[in-house]
């Protein structure tokens, strides 16, 4: 029979560099994403005895996408990271309340009504409230496509910089897509 070390030690050397690659491109921070690996074989370990893994790799990426989540919760993230928040979200990991992310919501139309120039917050609505991707809202204006980009990558940093980091997750969310109702 195989000890609790010799176990451990074998779901660590199979899964390191899996986990640490999953989390490093989410995260984009060498340093930090090692942190998160080892804080999740570290979590693993103390709680190794009660576990009953029966899909490892799915438990460790699970494990690695709530901790992500939890680093963006407390910490400002990068424009390069923008697409793997939209996994996180859609996980549900962020665990908002339909009153929480109404409020949210909120915040980022009082924000944006007060801060973004008049082409910059109708390609911005047109983005977070109808959700049209950036060809549809290129066509509808008569604008180009990198010019639509330009445009709400311009309100996102804009907005990014004054709003709450939930408010920015939210409307990050929606931008790209996601329903957040």
């Amino acid at each position: 029979m195989e000890t609790k070390e010799a176990r451990f030690k074998e779901l660590y050397m199979q899964h390191r560099h899996l986990l640490f690659s999953y989390v490093y491109n989410i995260i984009s921070d060498h340093a930090r994403a090692e942190d998160i690996t080892q804080d999740i074989f570290i979590n693993v370990w103390d709680r190794f005895d009660d576990l009953d893994i029966r899909e490892p790799r799915a438990y460790l990426m699970q494990a690695a996408r709530f901790q992500c989540a939890r680093y963006f919760k407390r910490n400002k993230f990068t424009h390069v990271q923008l697409d793997t928040v939209v996994d996180i979200i859609n996980r549900h990991e962020l665990d908002l309340s339909r009153e929480e992310t109404e409020e949210l919501i909120k915040q980022i139309t009082t924000k944006a009504d007060s801060l973004l120039p008049e082409k910059c917050r109708q390609v911005f609505e047109l983005r977070f409230y109808h959700q049209l991707t950036n060809k549809e809202i290129a066509e509808k204006l008569g604008l180009s496509v990198s010019t639509v980009e330009n445009q709400v990558n311009k309100a996102l940093k804009l907005l990014r910089f004054s709003l709450s980091q939930q408010a920015g997750i939210v409307l990050l969310a929606a931008t790209i897509g996601l329903s957040v109702q």
